[in-house]
Parts: C-alpha cells; sequence; structure tokens
C-alpha cells in the first residue's frame, strides 16, 4: 500500500470515528432516530415498552438547558427533570442556588406534561379561573401525576410518540428552556402556547 493510500485510509478512519462519536442526536430540521433516543430493542423485551427516553437522551436534554440557562442574562439557575412517561425520574439536575420550591415546581411541571399530554403552559391558559383549577387540584394524585398551572413543563416527542416529559424551575425562561434543549436533542417539538393577550379595557362609559 503506497503512503498516499495509507494517508487516505486515516483520514477516511477518523473523519468515521467523528461521525460515529457524535452527539447522534437531531440535526436542524431532521430529527434524531426514534431508535436513538427511546429504550434498547433488549430492554424493550424486558419491559414491554419502547417508546421510553432513554437514559442517554435524558441527560443530553439535562445537559442542553443547563448550557441554554447559562448563557441567559441575569444569572439565574434553574432545576430540570426528565421522566419516563410512567412518571419515574430518568435524569434531572440542579444547578447552584436554586431554592427548593425550584426544584419541587420543575417536577410537578413534567408530571403535568405527562398527565396532560400538553405543556403546563397550555393548561394554565385552558383552566384559566380560580373554580376551573380548584376543580382539578386532586385530579392525577393516586396515579403520581397532578396539575400544575405554571409553564416549564413540556411532553417529549419523538415519531409521533410521547417518550418523556422535562419540567423546568427556577429561572425566568423555564418554558424555553426545556423547549431549546429537547428541539435539540430530539428535533422539531410541538408548537409553544402563545401567550394570551390580556383583554382590553373597555372605553370610557361603556359597560364592563
Amino acid at each position: 500500500m503506497t503512503k498516499q493510500r495509507q494517508l487516505f485510509c486515516v483520514v477516511a478512519a477518523v473523519a468515521a470515528m467523528a461521525v460515529g462519536s457524535g452527539t447522534g442526536w437531531a440535526q436542524g430540521a431532521t430529527p434524531a432516530p426514534f431508535n436513538k433516543v427511546t429504550v434498547s430493542a433488549d430492554v424493550a423485551k424486558r419491559t414491554l415498552m419502547k417508546a421510553v427516553i432513554n437514559a442517554d437522551a435524558a441527560r443530553a436534554i439535562v445537559d442542553a438547558c443547563v448550557e441554554w440557562q447559562k448563557v441567559q442574562p441575569g444569572n439565574v439557575s434553574i432545576a430540570i427533570f426528565v421522566l419516563s412517561p410512567t412518571g419515574q425520574i430518568i435524569d434531572s439536575h440542579q444547578m447552584d442556588g436554586v431554592v427548593p420550591i425550584g426544584a419541587e415546581t420543575a417536577l410537578m411541571k413534567a408530571k403535568t406534561a405527562l398527565y396532560a399530554r400538553s405543556s403546563s403552559a397550555a393548561v394554565a391558559q385552558r383552566f384559566n379561573t380560580v373554580d376551573g383549577r380548584l376543580i382539578r387540584l386532586e385530579l392525577g394524585k393516586e396515579e403520581g401525576l397532578d396539575y400544575y398551572f405554571v409553564g416549564g413543563g413540556l411532553p417529549i416527542v419523538s415519531d409521533d410518540q410521547l417518550i418523556g416529559a422535562v419540567g423546568v424551575g427556577g429561572g425566568n425562561a423555564d418554558e424555553q428552556c426545556a423547549y431549546q434543549a429537547i428541539v435539540k436533542v430530539i428535533g422539531p417539538q410541538p408548537p409553544l402556547v402563545q401567550p394570551q393577550q390580556p383583554a382590553a379595557a373597555p372605553a370610557q362609559g361603556q359597560q364592563r
């Protein structure tokens, strides 16, 4: 084998290793493969569940959210939880400085996303009256899930399947942190709900 041929083989091998050792996560609008982000076939055979986020993908989401938060203004710390579709904690992290309520609400937001199959912000918009929320406060408690009417919890969707949920608490842009992390790792997700515009004040002299 000539030296040029040897050099070509070495370069090709290094390139292949770089590709193989890459994240393998989403690439822009191209989602990560379903089998890449869910448990292996062997695990699925043992647990009888395939549509479950795996530990590597969960850790990648946690890391991506923390990285995103670190470059945001205000030096705000967050807590983040990644749950399986049945509510078990797959991974979590708490940055320095998070007060206890930040961690507790992060977990509650993730549970809300699992329970409602939508973002916790969408739940808050849907049930935006005191009465509407009061009658739902105890829902899901027996299953270990419940409603929490604050944004920051998102379902994790891959190939149109719910594979888990993320909850972020303690920050000032919790939903965006969760969303950016899921999109970076998993790929495009259902669009976020738009903030509701406050009702316009009645013109002077009009009846309320």
